[in-house]
């Protein structure tokens, strides 16, 4: 009897060591979120650790934990400690928003971790909340009016910002300049910064304004915020406007205009039109009624339209167009104004504005050509007749300046004869025959010398008493040649 109870105690010894050892064999799963107090805006790490199995921890998606929570990464590692195999996964999570957030629930094996809630605290101790604020402009904006939208960040401290990426399937997003300054918070100064857009309304209705997902770092570490949506309505507009008209007034800026152009050349009107949500449809048509307005001896030559390169500093949509002109008639053409029409949303009201074209004057240029062609050939003309009579007078010159030189050279009275009859008496006139002849050509006054060289010369020529001294004539002769020349 007593060796059956101890056989039975053995049994039931071996039994409890082995679920022992079963139980320890088990698997064990622990969740894990660091730091326990959770804030807004900073990272959150929630490791899973895994001990005793060969199931895989789970692998998350961001879609698990929306809109709660932001999965940004997700690392796991594996190995053994103490004989025992184990996993971990650690993921990377930012709360969206304060208050309590649920973690889901974990399941590996038989091992499972509940879903747990964490309450996300709005700030850091010692810190102040960052709050969110909107700011339009105009307020009650109808569609297709332009509008300044403003994204307030209050109390965000040191942050660095980085530029959110706004969506909005009911209207066109364009980004303006980023600032930061000074605005009154609940009767307080403040600093915020500042993110602002464009906003086109494409049509009348609600409008949602998907701020995104807004990243800031302070001092290396990332911070995500979700700032709330913005939700307006545009006002529809009238029914008696059209629906291609312009809205706002539009803003004309001019390229090139010039005002004066030759008769037969072609020249080009360039302006730049801006205006908020302008399309090409509509420049075009309004380019194309402008240019069938002109009147015909502007001789338009076809409109070209194109988006400008480079953008308003409001951010405006512009529009290069480039009107050509090629004028078949000289004169001065006044051309009437570009007229634009437009909903003014102040007033309510139509509204217009206009551009006056310069006036144009178209220079014929061919009778100016022909007076400086008749102009050119008659100073050619001049200049030959001036450069021919200097010429004449050069070889004038020369001929005097040998016949000088002969007389200065004669060696015998009939030589020195001969050089003063080759000497021409008065321009244009043929050498005389004899000194007479010569003499009365020339016409010297009375007093001259040459009439007493000439008696001499003849006297040694033809008469009984011969000159004395005929080098003392000859040079006498020269200097009275020289010293009075034919007159013309």
């Amino acid at each position: 009897m007593r060796l059956a109870r101890a056989f039975a105690a053995l049994v039931l010894g071996l039994a409890l060591l082995t679920s022992a050892r079963c139980a320890l064999a088990q698997t064990r799963l622990q969740c894990r979120a660091e730091p326990a107090a959770a804030v807004l805006g900073h990272p959150l790490h929630w490791t899973l650790t895994a001990r005793d199995t060969a199931v895989p921890l789970p692998t998350f998606t961001p879609a698990q934990f929306a809109p709660d929570w932001l999965l940004t990464d997700q690392q796991g590692a594996s190995g053994s400690v103490g004989g025992r195999s184990e996993q971990t996964a650690t993921l990377t999570l930012y709360p969206l928003r304060s208050g309590p957030l649920p973690l889901p629930a974990v399941q590996v094996g038989s091992a499972r971790c509940p879903a747990q809630t964490l309450n996300v605290a709005p700030a850091a101790t010692g810190e102040t909340p960052l709050q969110w604020r909107t700011h339009m402009e105009p307020a009650r904006p109808y569609a297709l009016q332009p509008l300044r939208v403003e994204l307030w960040a209050i109390g965000g401290g040191n942050l660095a910002w980085s530029a959110p990426r706004p969506r909005s399937a009911q209207a066109q997003l364009s980004p303006l300049s980023d600032t930061v300054r000074t605005e009154v918070i609940d009767g307080a100064p403040q600093l915020v910064q500042v993110f602002a857009w464009r906003v086109l309304p494409l049509q009348a209705g609600e409008v949602n304004v998907n701020f995104g997902l807004l990243r800031a770092h302070a001092f290396g570490s990332l911070r995500i915020y979700a700032p709330p949506p913005l939700r307006f309505a545009a006002r529809a507009l009238p029914q008696w406007w059209p629906a291609d008209g312009l809205i706002g007034a539009p803003r004309v800026q001019v390229r090139s205009a010039p005002t004066s152009l030759p008769l037969g050349e072609t020249t080009a009107w360039r302006l730049r039109l801006a205006s908020p949500g302008l399309d090409r449809a509509q420049v075009l048509r309004l380019a194309n009624r402008w240019s069938a307005a002109l009147p015909a001896s502007f001789g338009p030559a076809g409109v070209q339209v194109s988006r400008a390169a480079s953008p308003s500093a409001d951010a405006e949509d512009a529009w290069d167009i480039d009107l050509y002109l090629r004028p078949q008639t000289a004169g001065r053409l006044q051309a009437s104004a570009l007229r634009l029409d437009y909903f003014d949303p102040r007033s309510e009201l139509p509204a217009a504005t206009s551009w006056t074209p310069p006036l144009l004057t178209v220079v014929d240029p061919r009778p100016l050509h022909l007076a400086i062609g008749l102009g050119g050939a008659v100073a050619l003309l001049a200049l030959l007749f001036g450069l021919r009579a200097t010429l004449c007078l050069l070889c004038r010159v020369r001929r005097e300046r040998r016949a000088l030189q002969a007389v200065q050279r004669a060696a015998d009275a009939a030589a020195l004869r001969q050089a003063w009859l080759a000497l021409p008496p008065r321009r244009r006139l043929p050498p005389a025959d004899t000194l007479a002849q010569w003499l009365a050509a020339a016409s010297p006054p009375p007093e001259n010398p040459l009439h007493t060289l000439a008696e001499r010369l003849q006297n040694h020529l033809y008469g009984q008493r011969t000159e004395p001294d005929f080098t003392a004539l000859r040079r006498a002769l020269h200097a009275a040649l020289a010293a009075k020349r034919p007159r013309s």
